[in-house]
């Protein structure tokens, strides 16, 4: 009697220490999808947590329900993949042509190819109901856009809130949000062409000095609002409001001479920043 209340008490601390370990995880798991969701849902990340938090209830099911003893789950699995294996006559079929000894054996579709099979006739045709027939959910194209109507409108109302700026008079920002905001753009856009460094993959190096557009931020800022077609760089001026773009181009002029790892070579023409013109002191003295 004494040893089972010992063996009971003894689950109950393993119990309750297991719980302690995997609480936090599931915990820290739901807050990372909350995460996600806020900053765009990421399909491969939710299945992720959905995987963890299904592995983390088998556990705990184990645990609690069947008291540690995973027999009955492997009886289960043994089951089902019974009903599932292919089942073998064990006969070969005879044939007129032998090629070099081997026998085709006599074996049946495995039941979960035809499950399979049967699984895609479903899917096509509530497919063709809800896009074709019904129209529940919005084809690619229409949802595509819907997609860049709403991105228009956001930079709409970003561009409303910021006010305009003077294209012809564009300074380099040099204030510390400004360049983290520029970073964060660079980082989430421009990257896969010109690496995370700004060092060129198949865009040029953005770090030097020699520029195949022009440098100086009234250049760059041009660049990115209209972007390179033939180079197959986009433009950018729909996506970003006229401030964004004066932040990435300061982000990026920001990099000059920081020589980052594995750089391309200079392309382009050496630029340098001309030198203000004076003033014209005659034009001056007649105008007074």
């Amino acid at each position: 009697m004494t040893v089972n209340i010992y063996r009971h008490f003894a689950k109950v601390l393993l119990r309750l220490l297991i719980i302690s370990v995997l609480l936090p995880l599931i915990l820290g798991d739901l807050h990372a999808q909350t995460q996600v969701a806020e900053e765009g849902t990421s399909s491969a990340l939710i299945f992720t947590g959905l995987l963890t938090l299904f592995f983390i209830g088998l556990i705990l099911f184990v645990i609690f329900v069947l008291d540690g003893e995973v027999d009955p789950i492997l009886r289960a699995l043994k089951s089902a993949y019974a009903s599932i294996a292919p089942k073998s006559t064990g006969k070969a079929i005879p044939l007129d042509e032998n090629h070099d000894g081997i026998t085709e054996l006599d074996n049946l579709i495995p039941p979960w190819f035809s499950y399979l099979f049967g699984g895609t006739i479903v899917f096509a045709v509530i497919y063709l109901l809800n896009y074709h027939v019904w129209q529940s959910s919005p084809l690619p194209q229409a949802e595509y856009a819907e997609e860049m109507a709403a991105a228009d409108l956001s930079r709409r109302v970003r561009m409303a809130s910021e006010g305009t700026i003077n294209e012809d008079d564009l300074v380099v920002l040099v204030d510390e949000a400004s360049i983290k905001a520029g970073q964060e753009r660079f980082l989430r856009n421009c990257i896969t062409c010109h690496g995370t460094h700004a060092e060129g993959i198949v865009g040029p190096n953005l770090t030097d000095q020699y520029w195949i557009h022009g440098g100086g931020v009234k250049n760059v800022y041009t660049t990115i609002k209209n972007g390179v077609p033939e180079k197959g760089m986009i433009s950018w001026k729909l996506v970003f409001t006229p401030k964004e773009i004066q932040q990435i181009a300061s982000y990026v002029l920001s990099l000059q001479g920081s020589n980052p790892p594995n750089a391309k070579k200079p392309e382009g023409n050496l630029y340098t920043e001309p030198k203000p013109q004076p003033k014209d002191s005659t034009n001056v003295a007649r105008r007074l």
